[in-house]
């Protein structure tokens, strides 16, 4: 029993109708007159031909009636416009269908060209934007500057120590508002760094991710060593006791126990490679805390000056309103202004009525739910 709904993919008469539309298109497609700038746009072949092709081997795979069938409406209607836009009987008459499908064309290759131009700045994903520059710029300044004391006979290892010496910068140098913005000290896998606005910078991601990468590294190498290279040391060492107890026992001499050293494979690889992987986390981690120390200084200055400056407008504020009040205290004074009448107050009030309350106040109930 044949299937109730229809497979457009499998209909033979669907099929046919879709190849005589193909067909004539293609032919209906010499007759219409193309711009000199326009013919070889596209390469070898008139562009409308090309663009006919693409669009009926993108929708090849369409199945549901409700896809096929507007394609199949929009196939006919282009193959009637592509027949009124033949040239007309009178050489000075205007064809609207032709200039229809000039300004289609244009369009279309201007929006090619963008592309081209896209895939060329970042391939091969041509719709999308160059990504960001992650490199260091040289007008960058440091936020953070390394002030460690030079190493003494009584402190051969001092700790690091960081200072902030371009933050916090005066209120004269915000930009926007000028308003301070208090910068918010936040942590990335123990490291600590200071979130100052929105998006974060492609340099910092970046730096952090390095970081968190290094590190993880160098915790993955130590656990390697503790788990694979410390048994496997312990049997090479096993393995040179057993041989130097064997000659021993048999009285022969060692050839190369002068050149075998004295320290044991389990003490050299603990000593070259555990302790000196951890040595190196340890040294982050006092470079990590000295960092935080300096960014929770700099939290604190920004927090003081943020509320000192927030006085200060306040303060400015005030003076300005008892200069306003002043002012208009003197100039009632001076002209010896009159109370007015109960219509006048009423008018002043209505004047001074912002025109929000007047709208708010005469629209209805049922627009405001």
């Amino acid at each position: 029993m044949p299937p109730s709904f229809l497979i457009p993919a499998r209909n033979s008469r669907h099929r046919i109708a879709c190849f005589a539309l193909y067909r004539a298109l293609l032919k209906q497609v010499p007759s219409v007159q193309l711009p000199d700038n326009l013919v070889r746009a596209w390469g070898p072949g008139n562009p409308i031909k090309h663009l006919i092709r693409r669009a009926f081997r993108r929708n090849i795979t369409d199945t549901s009636p409700r896809i096929v069938f507007p394609a199949l409406k929009a196939g006919y209607q282009m193959l009637a416009l592509l027949k009124a836009a033949s040239p007309p009987s009178v050489q000075w008459a205007r064809n609207l269908n032709h200039e229809s499908i000039i300004t289609f064309l244009r369009a279309r290759l201007k929006e090619r060209n963008k592309t081209l131009e896209a895939k060329e700045l970042h391939p091969p994903n041509s719709r999308n934007p160059p990504k960001p520059s992650t490199a260091p710029r040289k007008e960058t300044i440091p936020l953070l500057v390394n002030v460690t004391p030079a190493p003494t006979p009584e402190n051969p290892k001092p700790n690091p120590v960081y200072a902030t010496p371009s933050r916090p910068r005066p209120a004269s140098e915000l930009g926007g508002s000028g308003r301070r913005h208090i910068p918010r000290l936040d942590m990335a896998s123990d490291l600590p760094f200071l979130r100052t606005k929105k998006p974060q910078p492609p340099v910092l991601s970046r730096v952090l991710t390095q970081k968190i990468k290094k590190r993880v590294l160098r915790y993955d190498t130590v656990g390697e060593f503790w788990d694979y290279s410390m048994p496997e040391a312990e049997l090479e060492d096993m393995w040179e006791k057993d041989v130097s107890a064997l000659l021993k026992k048999h009285q022969v001499a060692d050839p190369g126990e002068n050149d075998r050293p004295s320290e044991r494979f389990q003490s050299t690889l603990k000593r070259h490679g555990i302790d000196y992987i951890l040595g190196k986390l340890n040294e982050e981690r006092l470079d990590a805390v000295a960092r935080a120390d300096a960014m929770r200084r700099l939290i604190e200055e920004e927090t003081a000056l943020a509320e000192q400056e927030k006085k200060e407008r306040l303060r400015e504020k005030r003076r300005a309103q008892r200069e306003r009040r002043a002012a208009r205290e003197g100039a009632a004074t001076e002209g010896n202004a009159v109370e007015p009448s109960g219509d006048e107050w009423d008018k002043l009030v209505a004047a001074s009525k912002t025109p929000k309350e007047e709208e708010r106040k005469s629209t209805p109930v049922q627009y405001l739910e």
